[in-house]
Protein backbone atom coordinates (compact mmCIF):
# COMPACT_ATOMS: atom_id res chain seq x y z
CA UNK A 1 0.00 0.00 0.00
CA UNK A 2 2.79 2.43 0.83
CA UNK A 3 4.54 1.82 -2.50
CA UNK A 4 1.36 2.71 -4.39
CA UNK A 5 1.08 5.98 -2.50
CA UNK A 6 4.67 6.91 -3.42
CA UNK A 7 3.82 6.52 -7.12
CA UNK A 8 0.55 8.47 -6.88
CA UNK A 9 2.14 11.96 -7.11
CA UNK A 10 4.20 10.83 -10.10
CA UNK A 11 1.13 9.47 -11.89
CA UNK A 12 -0.75 12.68 -11.11
CA UNK A 13 2.12 14.75 -12.55
CA UNK A 14 2.19 12.66 -15.74
CA UNK A 15 -1.57 13.04 -16.12
CA UNK A 16 -1.42 16.83 -15.64
CA UNK A 17 1.58 17.23 -17.95
CA UNK A 18 -0.28 15.50 -20.78
CA UNK A 19 -2.87 18.29 -20.57
CA UNK A 20 -0.23 21.00 -20.45
CA UNK A 21 1.31 19.79 -23.71
CA UNK A 22 -1.87 19.12 -25.67
CA UNK A 23 -1.60 19.27 -29.43
CA UNK A 24 -3.98 20.55 -32.02
CA UNK A 25 -5.06 18.49 -34.98
CA UNK A 26 -7.52 19.18 -37.76
CA UNK A 27 -10.38 17.13 -39.18
CA UNK A 28 -9.33 15.53 -42.46
CA UNK A 29 -12.68 13.93 -43.37
CA UNK A 30 -15.38 15.90 -45.19
CA UNK A 31 -17.61 15.18 -42.18
CA UNK A 32 -16.62 13.46 -38.94
CA UNK A 33 -18.70 12.51 -35.91
CA UNK A 34 -17.79 13.48 -32.38
CA UNK A 35 -18.83 10.73 -29.95
CA UNK A 36 -19.56 10.73 -26.21
CA UNK A 37 -17.09 7.88 -25.67
CA UNK A 38 -14.42 6.04 -27.70
CA UNK A 39 -16.79 3.65 -29.49
CA UNK A 40 -18.96 3.71 -32.62
CA UNK A 41 -21.85 2.39 -30.53
CA UNK A 42 -21.98 5.52 -28.33
CA UNK A 43 -24.13 8.57 -28.98
CA UNK A 44 -22.89 10.91 -31.71
CA UNK A 45 -22.75 14.41 -30.24
CA UNK A 46 -21.76 16.59 -33.17
CA UNK A 47 -20.59 16.62 -36.77
CA UNK A 48 -17.44 18.56 -37.63
CA UNK A 49 -16.19 19.39 -41.11
CA UNK A 50 -12.85 19.25 -42.89
CA UNK A 51 -10.21 21.61 -41.52
CA UNK A 52 -11.86 22.19 -38.13
CA UNK A 53 -9.17 22.34 -35.41
CA UNK A 54 -9.49 20.21 -32.27
CA UNK A 55 -7.30 20.10 -29.18
CA UNK A 56 -6.20 16.54 -28.42
CA UNK A 57 -6.45 15.76 -24.71
CA UNK A 58 -6.02 11.98 -24.68
CA UNK A 59 -4.71 9.68 -27.42
CA UNK A 60 -5.68 6.06 -27.81
CA UNK A 61 -4.78 3.91 -30.80
CA UNK A 62 -8.04 4.36 -32.71
CA UNK A 63 -9.62 7.29 -30.81
CA UNK A 64 -8.69 10.74 -29.55
CA UNK A 65 -10.40 12.65 -26.77
CA UNK A 66 -10.69 16.22 -28.04
CA UNK A 67 -11.87 19.66 -27.00
CA UNK A 68 -13.42 22.17 -29.40
CA UNK A 69 -13.27 25.98 -29.32
CA UNK A 70 -16.30 26.12 -27.00
CA UNK A 71 -14.65 23.80 -24.47
CA UNK A 72 -16.86 20.78 -25.27
CA UNK A 73 -15.09 17.45 -24.86
CA UNK A 74 -15.84 14.45 -27.07
CA UNK A 75 -14.14 11.56 -28.85
CA UNK A 76 -13.22 11.26 -32.54
CA UNK A 77 -11.70 8.46 -34.59
CA UNK A 78 -7.98 8.96 -35.11
CA UNK A 79 -8.44 8.19 -38.80
CA UNK A 80 -10.64 11.31 -39.12
CA UNK A 81 -7.80 13.60 -38.01
CA UNK A 82 -4.74 15.10 -39.64
CA UNK A 83 -1.64 16.74 -38.18
CA UNK A 84 -2.18 19.63 -40.62
CA UNK A 85 -2.35 22.84 -38.59
CA UNK A 86 -5.49 24.91 -38.92
CA UNK A 87 -7.01 27.67 -36.80
CA UNK A 88 -10.55 28.89 -36.29
CA UNK A 89 -11.21 32.60 -36.67
CA UNK A 90 -13.27 33.84 -33.70
CA UNK A 91 -13.87 37.45 -34.78
CA UNK A 92 -16.31 38.51 -37.47
CA UNK A 93 -14.84 40.62 -40.25
CA UNK A 94 -11.30 39.88 -39.06
CA UNK A 95 -8.49 41.20 -41.26
CA UNK A 96 -5.68 39.27 -42.91
CA UNK A 97 -2.74 41.61 -43.50
CA UNK A 98 0.15 41.48 -45.96
CA UNK A 99 2.68 41.84 -43.12
CA UNK A 100 2.46 41.25 -39.34
CA UNK A 101 1.26 44.78 -38.61
CA UNK A 102 -2.12 46.53 -38.51
CA UNK A 103 -0.44 49.30 -40.54
CA UNK A 104 0.13 46.85 -43.41
CA UNK A 105 -2.35 46.57 -46.33
CA UNK A 106 -5.44 44.43 -45.65
CA UNK A 107 -5.61 41.47 -48.04
CA UNK A 108 -8.99 40.09 -46.96
CA UNK A 109 -11.69 40.11 -44.31
CA UNK A 110 -12.61 36.78 -42.71
CA UNK A 111 -15.98 35.80 -41.24
CA UNK A 112 -16.35 34.35 -37.77
CA UNK A 113 -15.94 30.53 -37.46
CA UNK A 114 -13.98 30.21 -40.70
CA UNK A 115 -10.99 27.86 -40.64
CA UNK A 116 -7.64 28.97 -41.98
CA UNK A 117 -4.52 26.93 -42.64
CA UNK A 118 -1.71 27.80 -40.24
CA UNK A 119 1.42 28.19 -42.37
CA UNK A 120 3.83 28.79 -39.51
CA UNK A 121 3.25 28.23 -35.79
CA UNK A 122 6.08 30.65 -35.04
CA UNK A 123 4.58 33.89 -33.81
CA UNK A 124 5.85 37.29 -34.81
CA UNK A 125 4.84 39.38 -31.82
CA UNK A 126 1.08 38.64 -31.72
CA UNK A 127 0.76 37.51 -35.37
CA UNK A 128 0.82 34.23 -37.31
CA UNK A 129 0.97 33.47 -41.02
CA UNK A 130 -2.19 31.84 -42.43
CA UNK A 131 -3.63 30.73 -45.76
CA UNK A 132 -7.25 31.13 -46.85
CA UNK A 133 -8.51 28.91 -49.66
CA UNK A 134 -11.19 31.50 -50.34
CA UNK A 135 -9.40 33.99 -52.55
CA UNK A 136 -6.15 32.00 -52.38
CA UNK A 137 -4.74 34.46 -49.82
CA UNK A 138 -1.62 34.15 -47.69
CA UNK A 139 -1.02 36.71 -44.97
CA UNK A 140 -0.89 37.54 -41.28
CA UNK A 141 -3.62 37.59 -38.65
CA UNK A 142 -3.66 38.37 -34.91
CA UNK A 143 -3.33 35.31 -32.65
CA UNK A 144 -5.74 36.80 -30.10
CA UNK A 145 -8.64 36.27 -32.52
CA UNK A 146 -7.84 32.63 -33.29
CA UNK A 147 -8.40 29.25 -31.69
CA UNK A 148 -6.32 26.18 -32.46
CA UNK A 149 -2.80 27.35 -31.81
CA UNK A 150 -0.57 26.63 -28.83
CA UNK A 151 -0.37 29.66 -26.58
Amino acid sequence: MIKKQKWLPLLFFCFISSFAHADFMSVNADQAFLHEAPSDSTKKSYIVTKGYPLEVIVSLKEWKKVKDHEGLINWIKTSDLSSKSTVLNLKDNNSIYLEPSSESPVLAKVNENVTLELLDEKKIDDWVKVYSKVGDIEGFIKVTNLWGIKQ
